[in-house]
């Protein structure tokens, strides 16, 4: 049994990653739907003013195409972010959490024209509420998704844990989790820590902790899930650590 496949998130994207709300996203789009329309409203008037009118040049060159390529330049120059996504702490990912190459991001633009201009928003909205990694259309062709930043882990949250001297460990049959496994928990914590209030986190964990007691078969543990799979990690480094010794010796 393979703990990955089982405890894996409903949205199919890294564990670590917390993917971004349609509140938020909504959000993100107002702000830079405001910018937008300020910059073409300010720059507009400003330069009806000073030049006495508009040609249509310059005004396709100087307020039209800024406001047009606005989402694709920030995000390529950004890192998968606006200034609507920087609001929220929000940025473009690939489903595996790594940044999208450029053919990516054009490709996610060249959709907003069906998901967000000409529609209002409405398929973009309809997308990301029903669809299983909360992708519009664009982060469908693409191959990406709207997530949350990251929030910067402390490093001994991030490495395994020190085993102090004669640690013996509540459930030694921790050791039978492979190292992947052990990995995926350690995931499922990182993402806690993350995220420790979001529901769909408490839910992994909850998953992930069922799992590991199938997995070890132990039962159900009268334990909260987050403490159990600190538990779990720890007791597989001490049994692990406790082998290699062995051997070693």
């Amino acid at each position: 049994m393979d703990l990955s496949f089982e405890i894996r998130t409903a949205q199919n994207v890294p564990l670590a990653l917390e993917p971004a709300s349609i509140g938020q996203r909504i959000l993100a789009t107002g702000v830079d739907t405001l910018i937008g329309v300020a910059w073409m409203g300010g720059v507009g008037w400003a330069l009806s003013e000073a030049l006495g009118g508009l040609t249509t040049a310059v005004a396709i060159v100087v307020v039209w195409l800024p406001a047009v390529f606005y989402h694709l330049a920030m995000e390529v120059a950004f890192d998968g972010r606006t200034v609507g996504k920087l609001a929220v702490r929000t940025r473009v990912a690939r489903l595996d959490g790594a940044q999208p190459s450029l053919s990516q991001y054009l490709l996610r633009w060249l959709f907003r024209l069906l998901d967000v201009t000409f529609t209002f928003g409405i398929v973009a909205l309809m997308s990301v509420a029903f669809t299983r990694r909360q992708q519009r259309i664009g982060d469908l062709a693409a191959g990406t998704t709207v997530v949350r930043q990251r929030r910067r882990l402390a490093l001994d949250q991030v490495l395994y844990p020190l085993i102090p001297e004669g640690y013996e460990p509540v459930f030694p049959q921790a050791e039978r989790l492979t190292d992947a496994e052990i990995r995926t928990v350690r995931a499922v914590i990182a993402r806690l820590q993350i995220a420790p209030h979001d529901a769909r986190s408490l839910a992994l964990a909850e998953r992930a902790k069922r799992a590991v007691e199938r997995r070890i078969d132990v039962g159900e543990v009268e334990m909260r899930a987050e403490p159990f799979l600190r538990l779990i990690v720890r007791d597989h480094v001490a049994r692990v650590d406790r082998f290699a010794d062995g051997v070693l010796a």
